[in-house]
């Protein structure tokens, strides 16, 4: 008789859970539990003949394991059409849409920044490289002035994270810039030797069906128990030969209670409420990508109709670090104020289809020493043998989750097949 396969326990079925219960099946009996839905934020809810993602709605193509799990999972990945490269700022205090610049040919010939912003932009050449820790907002207006910050940098934290600048902490929520500047001494002397410049590398993916249809996909493929049930506490865990808490920082300082340290480490990570809502109208513009904005209590609308097939409808983001008093809102008022955006920023009014989520939690906030204290969590959670996965840690994006349960995985199956922890 061989040796009992051992086993292992992952509360949360989000993707990083699941990632994780994917691969650890090669040497480790499965058991996940989830308190809600499978999936956690990476969901697609079908409302009538409508698709809207919860939360991500794809991932880009630059992260080889997010690849690599679709092909082990036999689902395949759809690539965002030419409208996903169009992008839009709305300067919410001028009322002023503005295309955003693709190169930096466009960026010269565009009415994005003045001629003076990009005057002050080309002089990022000649400030001196600080290698310390700062917010974003401290970062952007000393290397690339007040207005790129505002036209530029405030749209896209928002747009990534649902957080002002003034929140983050930019070797944290953007440590590559970071490196870069302590590198380089520039960010413009590290675009050039890097031969690129800043936008991310890799095109835009998602799904026929949405990113629900990677999850199915997974727990396909998954020889395991799958539990819904919500573990309260440590303890109910004890059977197994590992753990993995997969869940948000919050609900994971409430499992870890009777540990008094880990409850009050994973309790100062904090969130921004994010509102989803969904809408369609029979006609909007413009078409492409999506439209950020400026200082709006709407973050941003995605126009997921225009750049993936099998979608028909639009999404609104609301809220966030701009306006967190969203947490207190009914979803009526949320939605309402999904449309009242629209129809600033578009035009367009009378929507065909309203539906909306409320995340009271929605995104992690990666601020000044983030990473110290997620450092001080881990070794804390080491003292007590439990592994720890979520975007609270190590990124936030679809990519973020996927790498790092597998990377957790592969940890695990090492350690088990020397024959300890």
């Amino acid at each position: 008789m061989g040796s009992r396969r051992r086993r292992v326990a992952i509360v949360g079925g989000g993707i990083s859970g699941l990632t994780a219960g994917f691969y650890l099946q090669r040497e480790f009996e499965v058991t996940i539990f989830e308190k809600e839905k499978w999936g956690g934020k990476a969901f697609t809810r079908r409302v009538g003949e409508y698709l809207f993602e919860e939360g991500v709605n794809g991932f880009l193509n630059n992260t080889p394991e997010t690849l690599q799990l679709c092909e082990d999972v036999g689902v395949e990945p759809i690539p965002a059409n030419e409208n996903s490269k169009k992008r839009f700022i709305y300067d919410s205090s001028q009322r002023r849409l503005f295309r955003l610049p693709g190169s930096p040919k466009e960026f010269l010939t565009s009415p994005i920044l003045s001629f003076w912003g990009k005057l002050r932009v080309a002089g990022e050449i000649f400030i001196p490289k600080n290698c310390k820790d700062e917010t974003i907002e401290e970062f952007s207006r000393r290397r690339l002035g007040e207005e790129f910050t505002r036209r530029f940098i405030t749209p896209m934290v928002a747009g990534i994270y649902g957080a002002t600048p003034a929140q983050l902490s930019v070797s944290n929520a953007f440590p590559r810039i970071k490196e870069v500047e302590c590198q380089y001494g520039s960010l413009i002397k590290g675009m050039m030797k890097l031969g690129r410049g800043g936008a991310p590398k890799g095109e835009l993916h998602s799904f026929p069906r949405g990113v629900s249809q990677l999850i199915e996909g997974i727990i396909s493929k998954t020889s395991g128990n799958f539990v819904l049930k919500e573990i309260k506490e440590l303890e109910e865990l004890k059977e197994f030969d590992e753990v993995i808490l997969a869940t948000p920082a919050y609900a994971t300082a409430q499992i870890l209670k009777s540990y008094p340290r880990l409850n009050q480490l994973l309790n100062s990570i904090k969130y921004n409420p994010i509102g989803v809502v969904g809408l369609d109208y029979r006609e909007i513009q413009p078409e492409g990508f999506g439209i950020l904005t400026t200082d709006s209590p709407t973050l941003g609308i995605l126009m997921d109709k225009y750049i993936f097939p099998h979608r028909n409808g639009i999404r609104v983001m609301v809220g966030g670090g701009r306006f967190p008093e969203i947490a207190q809102k009914s979803l009526e008022e949320v939605i309402e104020m999904g449309e009242k955006g629209v129809a600033e920023i578009t035009g367009a009014t009378s929507p065909k289809i309203r539906w909306g989520i409320l995340h009271k939690k929605g995104i992690p906030i990666y601020g000044l020493h983030h990473r110290e204290l997620v450092a001080q969590i881990e070794e804390e959670a080491l003292k007590i043998g439990v592994h720890l996965l979520g975007n609270w840690k190590g990124g936030v994006s679809l990519n973020d989750c996927v790498r790092n349960g597998k990377r957790l995985a592969e940890k695990l199956i090492a350690q088990a097949r020397k024959g300890g922890r």
